[in-house]
């Protein structure tokens, strides 16, 4: 070759040298496909051909250090030393020094030991979602395939530590020495040893013959194989295990075993069931639904067939049960002007009794349920609202339920009012009018014979509307004067007549079904008197924290006038005889209706009278007199009211009402109730024309009074001492629970231990005498918590019945966090769900049936 021609090849291999050193980010297999064929002419004759070896990988990789790089072109390898990074698509490998075979694609990384022994810098290897860390790394970019050494890699809500890997092109690890743990500590508490597994990252782990370690010691407790699901994204479909269980009156049980449907990821479905030995058994379905700006919810449906007792002896019995709960709520922003809502909780009245292990749901015996929809329409007066209402009483076993209930409204219209009013308004503006329209069907009835046809025969439906004109006049502060007409009418599915038997001596009633329409125009006149009342009293002595008390009255006259007139209404009362003399009484042939009769059978005028009062004081937060001063509330109302009917034939006054609500020390609260009869009572109990002074000279008569007081003992005791800790932020080295495990001195000198608790004491009173027999109820209630260390709490509840002079439902309930395992003890020792249990299991729910379980069952008492 000629001189100049081998000068011409030097340089351009002195360039190529140079862009390896400059440019290490280059894809190497591009220099192990590029060669150049050179003719004597020259450089300008050459010709270039682009081969693609067949080894070449298919993604760009690139690679960097923050110590030093080290390029060895005739071995074709890459040194990194230091945070060394290779990345390959979405592959990256990260340890202290990294190896790079160009040829082969091979990547081998370690870390390395500082003096003390410890590895820094250990090979990880990010995959997708998944990350892998490991003392010793090797993988191959073009197979995909990898060998790993001591690798530690996240499953969900464990750690898979394994002695030897080995990463397949698919992504599956074929793992061996390995164990399987949800404890995060440096040398775990318990794992699972698995000598030989499958692990398919995000899904799944398969495994063979498999021991359950704890504290280092092996357990005689070995699986043939295990499965382990870590599904990590999204939920999937699939059997429900049922749970063993033995009872000694129901027997032996497979419970709340099932399927689950992942249906969408809008809402999911999940089908389980329960059975005993003795014939007992429950079928649940439940839903839970979920769409984002949209709304939320959940609905569950339980059905259970209960067997207590022996076949074929006196103590069987067999009852079926039901209890439905139903949740939905709708975003505010999902449709505006329109709302959805939904909080349904019914059953029947041994659905609870029987099947519940809730202790607030045996203890309760009310429930409460509501459906309700309303749409209002911008700028418009009119509003709608519509709803399913029901209530039920376990201890009677009543229920009343309204299906449906609709009310549509026109807002207050004010007819004459100017648009762009000049000077003062005239009288005739504030005339207004209103409509409003209800529609109800009710029910009452008793759970057992919930969804069969009676329950529809004894339904009790009706509509009515009102278009109320008022206008209103205030001639003087506090003073108003309201003259309105009233045009109501109400329709009926069926109405009444009564008529005398003569052979029974009795009234009878026959009830005609169709559809009835009665009407009334009604004038009222209502004139009323709300003054306010001031009375202040000083105290002269400067040093006293009291500085005054304020008395404030507010007193109300107010009176209703109703004429009766027959020609504005249609004919809806009729006379009947009810007794031997003969003697009649007037009744309404829609009494016992929904809303009643429209018009009244005479003319009415009712005189009501309230008082209410509220009590404050000035006090002073030291003795200076520069202090601040703070109004606080003695008595935050009290309340007395009354009404009389000046055309009543007898009985003129109503029962007179008491109100009373305060909070003492800003910790106690109490409130109570009063009502009084001024009439006495005959020999049967029954109320008579005749006041009660006459009979006894009381001028009242107590008929039933309730009185109720509530308070935190803990904050009573220690006072302002937890607003200020509380106040003052969290303590940095308080524990859980806020336990701060220290031990500090009082006043005294004496030890002082930081234990959270907290006790609430609760006191309720009813009394009740209607007619000659009273009756009283008097019950206290205790529940609270204690913090024996940061992770030991103990709670409890329970209380005493005054009356009957006996414990109520008592529960004892003590927690102990263990790390990655608890330990909870239950005890319910009085009440009819007399049960203990003790449970320690793994915290983590993929490892939910991983436990220790003792118990007794209160269906076993």
């Amino acid at each position: 070759m000629h001189l100049f021609e081998k000068k011409r090849v030097f340089v351009i291999f002195i360039v190529i040298i140079r862009s390896v050193a400059l440019f290490p980010q280059m894809d190497y297999a591009f220099y192990d496909s590029l060669y150049f064929e050179m003719d004597s002419v020259g450089i300008a004759n050459t010709q270039r051909e682009l081969y693609i070896s067949e080894d070449a990988v298919d993604q760009r990789v690139t690679y960097s250090a923050n110590g030093y790089i080290k390029n060895d072109i005739k071995n074709k390898l890459s040194i990194l030393v230091g945070s060394a990074v290779v990345t390959y698509g979405d592959i990256r490998i990260s340890a202290d020094s990294i190896v790079f075979n160009m040829s082969t694609n091979d990547v081998f990384a370690v870390g390395v030991k500082d003096s003390t022994g410890t590895v820094n810098g250990k090979p990880v290897l990010d995959y997708g979602d998944q990350v892998f860390e490991s003392d010793t790394l090797r993988y191959n970019f073009r197979s995909g395939k990898a060998t790993v050494k001591n690798i530690v890699t996240n499953q969900e809500e464990g750690l898979l530590r394994s002695s030897v890997a080995k990463m397949l092109d698919d992504g599956s690890l074929n793992i061996y020495g390995s164990t399987y743990s949800t404890c995060d500590a440096d040398t775990p508490h318990f794992y699972i040893d698995l000598n030989k597994a499958k692990v398919y990252p995000g899904k799944k782990i398969i495994s063979g013959p498999a021991n359950l370690v704890f504290e280092g010691v092996p357990l005689p407790i070995y699986l043939p194989f295990a499965y382990f699901p870590i599904q990590t994204k999204t939920a999937e479909s699939g059997l429900i295990l049922p749970r063993y269980n033995y009872e000694e009156n129901r027997g032996f049980a497979l419970t709340n075993g099932g399927f689950y449907f992942a249906a969408s990821e809008y809402f999911d479905l999940s089908l389980q069931g329960s059975i005993y030995t003795n014939g007992t058994w429950l079928a649940s379905i439940g839903t839970k639904y979920n769409k984002r700006y949209k709304y939320n919810g959940n609905f569950g449906f339980s059905y259970a067939n209960n067997v207590s007792g022996h076949r074929g002896l006196e103590d069987y019995r067999e009852s079926s049960n039901y209890s439905l709960r139903w949740s939905y709520s709708q975003d505010r922003k999902a449709r505006p002007g329109t709302s959805f809502s939904a909080n349904v909780n019914m059953s029947s009245s041994g659905f609870d009794k029987n099947n519940s292990y809730n202790v607030e749901e045996h203890i309760t015996t009310t429930k409460t349920s509501s459906i309700s929809y309303s749409k209002s329409w911008s700028g418009t007066p009119f509003n709608l609202t519509a709803s399913m209402n029901h209530s039920q009483n376990s201890s009677n076993q009543t229920v009343a339920m309204s299906l449906p209930k609709m009310t549509f409204t026109v807002s207050r219209i004010y007819l004459f009012k100017r648009k762009n009013r000049v000077g003062a308004s005239k009288w005739y503006e504030d005339i207004s009018i209103q409509y409003t329209a209800n529609l109800n069907n009710e029910i009452r009835t008793y759970d057992s014979l919930m969804f069969t046809k009676s329950v529809f025969d004894d339904m009790r439906n009706g509509f009515t509307h009102q278009i109320p004109l008022s206008i209103q006049f205030t001639p003087f502060n506090n003073f108003t004067i309201t003259p309105s007409l009233t045009y109501k009418g109400v329709m009926y599915t069926q109405k009444i007549e009564k008529y005398w038997d003569q052979d029974n001596m009795a009234v009878d009633i026959d009830t005609t079904k169709g559809l009835f329409y009665g009407q009334a125009l009604n004038p009222n006149l209502t004139v009323g008197y709300t003054p306010q009342i001031f009375g202040i009293f000083e105290f002269k002595n400067q040093n006293m924290r009291i500085k005054s008390i304020r008395h404030v009255m507010k007193p109300s006259a107010t009176f209703s006038y109703v004429p009766y007139l027959d020609a504005l209404s249609t004919d809806m009362y009729r006379e009947v005889r009810y007794n031997e003399a003969g003697d009649t009484r007037e009744y309404s042939i829609f009494e016992g209706s929904v809303y009643g009769t429209p018009s009244l059978s005479s003319r009415s005028g009712v005189v009501s009278l309230g008082l209410n009062n509220v009590l404050e004081a000035k006090v002073s937060e030291g003795p200076d007199s520069l202090d601040k001063v703070t109004v606080k509330k003695l008595v935050e109302n009290f309340n007395i009211s009354t009404s009389y009917n000046i055309f009543a034939d007898s009985m003129n006054w109503s029962p007179v009402s008491m109100t009373l609500r305060t909070t003492l020390a800003k910790k106690i609260s109490i409130s109570s109730s009063a009502r009084f009869s001024l009439y006495g009572l005959d020999e049967n109990g029954r109320s008579v024309a005749r006041y009660q002074y006459s009979v006894d000279k009381n001028p009242l008569r107590l008929t039933n009074v309730s009185a109720s007081a509530s308070f935190s003992l803990s904050d009573l005791i220690k006072g302002n001492k937890q607003t200020n800790t509380q106040s003052s932020g969290t303590n940095p080295g308080a524990g859980d629970n806020g336990y701060t495990g220290e031990v500090g001195t009082d006043d005294s000198g004496y030890p002082e231990f930081d234990m959270p608790w907290s006790m609430n004491v609760s006191y309720s009173m009813t009394y009740s005498k209607p007619k000659l027999e009273p009756n009283l109820s008097q019950t206290v209630s205790i529940n609270g918590s204690l913090s024996l260390t940061g992770k030991t709490n103990i709670t409890y509840r329970t209380g005493y019945d005054i009356t009957n002079k006996k414990l109520t439902m008592t529960q004892l309930s003590i927690n102990r966090d263990l790390h990655c395992w608890n330990m909870s003890v239950n005890w319910i020792p009085v009440g009819n769900m007399k049960s203990w249990s003790f449970l320690i299991r793994v915290n983590a729910s993929m490892l939910s049936d991983l436990k220790y379980e003792r118990k007794k069952d209160y269906h076993d008492n």
